[in-house]
Parts: structure tokens; sequence; C-alpha cells
């Protein structure tokens, strides 16, 4: 009965899932976003790792920042209005800014990585503290572009996200560096996962699941620790 308490995994795990925007635990991945120019809004700013595309973990990312003067939320593709974001030769990547709302998270940056952008910062439209964009659910439409994002997104709080239309409207030329070496708590060449437990022994067949799903799961906790 012991055992069956320690092993009980999936279903917490899957429950953490479920209930993660609520629970006080769930931990937002963060990196940090640190503006180089102009000189009135240099700093550092938090900002919030996309849970989708393919954040630099372990690097960083210059580029330039550029705010669209149509199609602002980024929920149609960017084509229809003959914008591209391509950099030019020998200039800094483009970091397309723009705003939350309207329709998924993904499909945004899907839509600037078709422009040609290299990065996406979404600006909240409220303020409140960083959430984690993540995935929708998988239907017919977003499975056909979820698995092909590659380019990274964040999330940035609305007062920041002001301050860079602000600056980009004035004519500066924004620039940011995106850093995701922190962002790795233990970076030491080794995957980082967490077994998540409950006291609930009276789960029947679940417990049962669970107790394989352990078993089975060895073989690859060995590979990951190496």
């Amino acid at each position: 009965m012991e055992l069956r308490r320690l092993l009980h995994v999936v279903l917490s795990f899957w429950l953490l899932l479920c209930i993660g925007c609520s629970d006080g635990r769930f931990v937002v991945e963060k990196n940090s976003l640190t503006v180089t120019s102009p000189e009135k809004i240099k700093g550092t700013y938090d900002s919030a790792i996309g849970n989708f595309g393919i954040p630099q973990y372990g690097g960083s990312m210059a580029g330039t920042v550029v705010y669209p003067k149509d199609n602002q939320k980024g929920c149609k593709a960017f084509d229809e209005f003959s914008i591209s974001f391509q950099s030019k030769p020998g200039s800094l990547p483009t970091f397309v800014l723009v705003d939350r709302g309207d329709c998924f998270f993904a499909l945004k940056v899907w839509n600037v990585q078709k422009a040609g952008a290299s990065a996406v910062l979404v600006a909240d439209d409220i303020e409140e503290a960083l959430i984690t964009m993540d995935t929708p659910e998988e239907d017919s439409s977003s499975s056909k572009y979820i698995e092909n994002i590659t380019i990274p997104s964040a999330l940035i709080q609305k007062s920041f996200g002001e301050a860079l239309k602000k600056a980009i409207s004035g004519a500066d030329m924004v620039n940011v560096n995106l850093d995701w070496r922190e962002s790795v708590p233990h970076p030491d060449d080794r995957v980082e996962y967490e077994l998540w437990t409950n006291s609930n022994d009276e789960c029947g067949v679940k417990c049962d699941m669970l107790m394989e799903f352990v078993k089975d799961f060895k073989g690859a906790a060995q590979i990951l620790e190496k």
C-alpha cells in the first residue's frame, strides 16, 4: 500500500496540468529581456516563455523590435497585408511585437513566423502577473501549425508593451536581447524532471496503471540521469 502511495504519479501530474493556472505552486518559466536602445527605456524586464516553439535555452538572441501597422494582434496571415518581417542581410533579426487577444497565442506566433520574423513578443492586454502562453487544445486546425513553430516567443507585461510601442511610434530604433541562460534552474547538462505524488491509495485500477507507468519509466529515467 505504501508503494502505491509513492507511485501515485500520473494522476497528480495530469491534475497539475489541468489546474496549474490556478494552483499557487505553478511556476511560470521566465527569461530576461534587455532593452539596449533607446536610452529612455533601457533596462532588463521579465518575460514569460511560450509553451511552444523552440526557446534558445542556454543562449541569447539580439534583435530589433517592430510593431506592425496592420494586423496588430497577429490573428491573420501577414501576407494578406503585404507585410514581411524578413530581416535584411547584415541587419539584426526582427522581433515582432503583437497584442494579446482575439486568437490563440500559438496562432499569432505561427503567423509572425511565416512572415519571416525571428522571435515574437506578445504584449498583455491587462495589468497582471506574467502567465505562460500555452498551446490551444489540439484540433484539426491547430495541429497543422503548432508542431511547426520553430521561433521563440514571450509574453510581456502591458506597461512594458506600451513603452515599446511608444518608442517605435516615435521612430526610435528599439533593440533588445532575449536571454535564456538563466531559464534552466540547474544547467548541468542533464534533463530536469519532477515526480509528483500524493497520499491517496484508494484509486483501484488507476493505482495499477500508475505502478505500470513507473515500472516502464525506470529505463527512461536512467537515460535522462546520464
